[in-house]
C-alpha cells in the first residue's frame, strides 16, 4: 500500500453515519497517477479492546486522478458492490472502480458495528532497493522487477522511474505481458508494455494470447484507453456482459467494434444468437436461421444445412446438445462431409478454453526445439455466461468406447490389451509403426502438460485416440490440483494417467513394456518435453497470473498458481538436473500406480457404460 490502513470509528448498525475526516499519511504531491481510494464496509464482532472479527459487508474504488489527469475534489456519490465469492481481505484493490450501477441492497447480518478501511494498490517488493538500475536496462526482461521495487509514493522516484522508461529497450511480448496485469496500474508502464506488444506480438501469437488481454481490460483505470483501442482494432472478442463489474465497460467496447465491422457484422448477429436459437430449434422458422452461416469455432468453416436427424442430447450432466451441419463446400467429398459442434449450456468453458490455449503454447515451444509431439487443442469457445461451444474431433472414440468393444474383460480393466489390438486393427501394414509412433509421441506431450498443469478427473471418458493413433484428453473441468474427492480423498492418487494400457502400445504389445527400448525412447521424449517447459516457466506463470480476476473458481488466488511452480521444480534455486530427477520420480509413481487409474476407471464404467455413446 501507499500507506497504512486507516479506520473510522464503530458506529451502530441502526445509524451508520460515521460524519469524520480521515488522515493518510502521505502527501498529495507524492501520490502517483495511478493511486485510487480503495474502500470497504465491515461488521465487527467481538467487544472493543478484546480481539476483534472483522467481515467484509460491501466494497468500493475511487480513482483520485480522472480521465484529464485532474485530481478529484468535492463530494463524491459511491453505490458499493457485493462482497465476491472467495475475497478473503477486507479490500478488494484489484476491483473496478466507480459506482455500482446496479445498486443492490446490502446483505443482512451487521454485528455490532461498521468499519470503512482505506488503502491502495497492494505492492509487491520483490528485490532490493539498491539494486544497479542502468545496468538493468542491459536486460531489458528485468524491467518487472525493476518497477516493484519502485517506491510509488515518492515523487521523485517515480519521475526518475518515468525517465528511465523512455530509454527501456522493447521487451518481447511474452515478457510485456506480465506489464498489464494488476500489479502495474500505472498508465506509462502499461503504454510501454503496449508498445512492445505492437511491435512484436504477430498474428498468430496475438490468437493465443488473447484470453488473457480481454481479462487484463479490467485493470485499466478508465474506458479509453490505448489497450482496448488494440483490441477493438484487431479484434474485438469482448464477452464479458454477463459479469455486473465491467458490463459497462464491455458494452461500450462491444458496440464500437460493432459500428466498424461492416457487413462481418451479420455474421457475428448470427454466431451471438445461438444460444437463443438452439433452445427452440424445433420451430422452422428457427431452424432456418441456424443454417448458412460461418463457424463460430473455425471462420474458414462454412456451417450449411443442419441436419436435424444426427442431432442428439447427450448423457452428461449437463445434458448438451451434438449438433450436426452439412459442409456445403464443392470439395466436401474429398476433404469432410459435415461440420459437428457439442453446444454445451451450464458449464464456464473459459478454463478449458485456458487449458487448450496453454497446451497450444507448449506444443509450439517443443516445435521450436524439434520436438513433435502432436497435440490436439480442439476448438472451445465460450460465448456468454457459462455457454459455449467445443468441436468435435472426427474419427476419434474414448477410452472407455474402446475397452468396451473388447468385451467385460475389456470394460473391466482386466484385459490391458484392448486399446493396443484396436489401434492394431485400425491400422494395418506401415500404417501400424506410423500410428504406434504417433501415439506415443502425442501421449508423451499429455503426460508432461497433464503433469504441470494439474489435470483432474482423468477417468476414460476424458481421453480419446483417433483412429490413427492420435492420443489427447478433453474436458479440463479441474486443474491446479482441484481434483475430485471421495469420502475426503483424492481420487487420483497419481501425478499423471500411464496405465499398463497405455505402455503395451508404446511398446508395440510387449507385456513387460518397461524394459523395451521404445519405453525408453518415450521416456526421453517426456524428459526433453518437460525441460522445454521449465525454461519458459516465467511465462506459464504469468498467463494464470493475469487471469486471477477473471472469477474462475479454481483459479482465485497466487496460492493456486504456487502448484505450477511445484510441479516445474522452482522452488530452492533447483538445478536443471534435480528437476529433472523430480519428474523422473513422478513418472515412476505415474506408471507403478497405474492400477489405482484402473480401479477409479472401473467404477466409472460400471456406473457410466449404459448411457455411453
Amino acid at each position: 500500500p501507499l500507506c497504512d490502513n486507516v479506520n473510522t470509528q464503530r458506529v451502530p448498525c441502526s445509524n451508520p453515519r460515521w460524519n469524520e475526516w480521515l488522515t493518510y499519511d502521505i502527501y498529495l504531491a507524492d501520490l502517483p497517477r495511478s493511486a485510487r481510494l480503495c474502500l470497504s464496509i465491515c461488521s465487527v464482532k467481538g467487544r472493543k479492546g478484546a480481539k476483534e472479527e472483522h467481515c467484509p459487508l460491501a466494497w468500493g474504488n475511487v480513482n483520485l486522478f480522472d480521465y484529464k489527469d485532474i485530481l478529484v475534489s468535492g463530494k463524491v456519490a459511491l453505490s458499493l458492490w457485493p462482497v465476491p465469492h472467495g475475497l478473503e481481505d477486507l479490500l478488494n484493490p484489484i476491483g473496478v472502480a466507480g459506482s455500482n450501477p446496479n445498486k443492490v441492497s446490502h446483505p443482512g447480518g451487521f454485528a455490532s458495528g461498521l468499519a470503512p478501511e482505506i488503502s491502495s494498490p497492494n505492492w509487491l517488493f520483490l528485490i532490493a532497493r539498491n539494486l544497479p538500475v542502468h545496468y538493468c536496462v542491459n536486460i531489458p526482461e528485468s524491467l518487472p522487477k525493476l518497477l516493484l521495487s519502485v517506491k510509488w509514493n515518492s515523487r521523485d522516484e517515480v519521475s526518475q522511474m518515468y525517465c528511465l522508461l523512455k530509454e527501456w529497450p522493447l521487451m518481447e511480448s511474452e515478457s510485456a505481458l506480465e506489464l498489464l496485469d494488476c500489479n502495474f496500474p500505472d498508465p506509462m508502464v502499461r503504454e510501454f508494455a503496449l508498445r512492445c506488444l505492437v511491435q512484436s506480438l504477430t498474428d498468430d501469437k496475438l490468437s493465443q494470447y488473447l484470453l488473457q488481454l480481454v481479462q487484463v481490460l479490467k485493470y485499466e483505470m478508465y474506458l479509453d484507453n490505448p489497450l482496448a483501442r488494440f483490441l477493438i482494432k484487431k479484434v474485438g472478442d469482448l464477452r464479458e456482459m454477463h459479469n455486473k463489474t465491467v458490463s459497462r465497460r464491455f458494452g461500450l467496447l462491444l458496440e464500437a467494434f460493432c459500428r466498424a465491422c461492416g457487413m462481418y457484422l451479420k455474421h457475428l448477429n448470427r454466431q451471438t444468437q445461438m444460444k437463443f436459437l438452439v433452445e427452440h430449434m424445433s420451430r422452422p422458422d428457427y431452424m432456418e436461421a441456424l443454417q448458412g452461416f460461418v463457424s463460430p469455432l473455425n471462420p474458414v468453416h462454412q456451417l450449411g444445412h443442419l441436419r436435424l436427424e444426427e442431432c442428439r442430447i447427450m448423457s452428461s450432466a449437463k445434458r448438451p446438445l451434438w449438433l450436426n451441419w452439412e459442409n456445403p463446400d464443392i470439395m466436401s467429398e474429398l476433404l469432410f462431409t459435415n461440420n459437428e459442434i457439442i453446444f454445451k449450456n451450464g458449464d464456464d468453458l473459459r478454463q478449458d478454453m485456458l487449458t487448450l490455449q496453454i497446451i497450444k503454447i507448449m506444443e509450439n515451444i517443443w516445435q521450436n526445439q524439434g520436438l513433435d509431439l502432436r497435440m490436439l487443442p480442439y476448438g472451445c469457445l465460450s460465448i456468454g455466461d457459462c455457454v459455449g461451444l467445443i468441436e468435435v474431433v472426427k474419427s476419434s472414440f474414448t477410452i472407455m468406447q474402446i475397452q468396451c468393444k473388447g468385451g467385460l474383460k475389456g470394460a473391466l480393466q482386466f484385459n490391458s490389451n484392448t486399446l493396443h489390438h484396436w489401434i492394431k486393427d485400425k491400422n494395418r501394414g506401415e500404417a501400424y509403426d506410423r500410428a504406434i509412433d504417433l501415439f506415443t509421441r502425442s501421449c508423451a506431450g499429455y503426460c508432461v502438460a497433464t503433469f504441470i498443469l494439474g489435470i483432474g478427473d482423468r477417468h476414460n471418458s476424458n481421453i480419446m485416440v483417433k483412429e490413427n493413433g492420435q492420443l489427447f484428453h478433453i474436458d479440463f473441468g479441474h486443474f491446479l490440483d482441484h481434483k475430485k474427492k471421495k469420502f475426503g480423498y483424492k481420487r487420483e492418487r497419481v501425478p499423471f494417467v500411464l496405465t499398463q494400457d497405455f505402455l503395451i502400445v508404446i511398446s508395440k504389445g510387449v507385456q513387460e513394456s518397461t524394459k523395451t527400448k521404445e519405453f525408453d525412447r518415450f521416456q526421453e521424449m517426456c524428459y526433453k518435453a518437460y525441460l522445454a517447459i521449465r525454461q519458459h516457466a516465467s511465462l506459464f506463470i504469468n498467463l494464470f497470473s493475469l487471469l486471477l480476476g477473471c472469477g474462475m473458481p479454481e483459479l482465485q488466488s497466487f496460492d493456486d498458481i504456487a502448484y505450477l511452480r511445484k510441479t516445474l521444480a522452482l522452488g530452492k534455486h533447483k538445478s536443471q538436473q534435480e528437476a529433472l530427477e523430480y519428474f523422473s520420480k513422478q513418472m515412476n509413481d505415474a506408471h507403478h500406480g497405474g492400477w489405482s487409474t484402473k480401479m477409479d476407471w472401473i467404477f466409472h464404467t460400471i456406473r457410466h457404460m449404459p448411457n455411453e455413446h
